[in-house]
């Protein structure tokens, strides 16, 4: 049941994926046993990677209209509409290449034009997904089924060129996420 897991400080041992509440409680955790066994969850979820259905399972024991925050790991549009039919909302970081394809917002290069906290924001044609990117200092993906870009707020950030605190604009996806994730 040991696995490798290529830098880590400690790459061989378990490796196991924990659901925990906002204050560090854990409310479920599941081994990962390796090749060859598959995480088992009502439903069809045989589209989704070893991540999603991970994440799935995880929120099998969660009541209706719960809240879940997630890492690019598990962060996936197909995830979200499972986890959205069930009456779970999501919110996560996205890596781009799980993007969907058609999606078209600034590139990171155009952002940093506009500076920091430039965002762009696109909602699917049903309203029930948001994809935003938020320019901090390099382009953030957040998916979420639960909130968008508003309402907007300002933040402090470091800024090592000025060597002072900055103000900038930051979006309510991003707030939520990290008041989540801050124990």
């Amino acid at each position: 049941m040991r696995q490798y897991v290529k830098g880590k400080p400690n790459p061989v041992g378990l490796k196991v994926f924990v659901m925990c509440a906002t204050y560090g409680l854990p409310l479920d955790f599941i081994f990962c046993e390796g090749k060859g066994t598959d995480v088992q969850s009502p439903g069809d979820t045989s589209d989704l990677d070893l991540g999603g259905k991970i994440a799935l399972k995880l929120s099998d024991s969660l009541q209706p209209w719960s809240s879940i925050y997630v890492d690019r790991y598990f962060t996936s549009e197909l995830l979200f509409d499972i986890l959205l039919n069930r009456e779970v909302f999501a919110t996560g970081t996205l890596m781009k290449n799980k993007v969907p394809k058609l999606t078209e917002l600034q590139t990171d290069r155009d952002m940093k034009r506009n500076g920091r906290g430039s965002v762009d924001q696109i909602v699917r044609n049903d309203k029930r997904c948001c994809l935003v990117k938020w320019f901090d200092n390099r382009g953030v993906l957040l998916l979420s089924t639960e909130s968008g870009k508003l309402p907007m707020e300002k933040c402090s950030r470091w800024s090592e060129k000025e060597k002072k605190y900055l103000d900038i604009n930051r979006p309510a996806i991003v707030k939520n996420t990290m008041n989540s994730w801050v124990v």
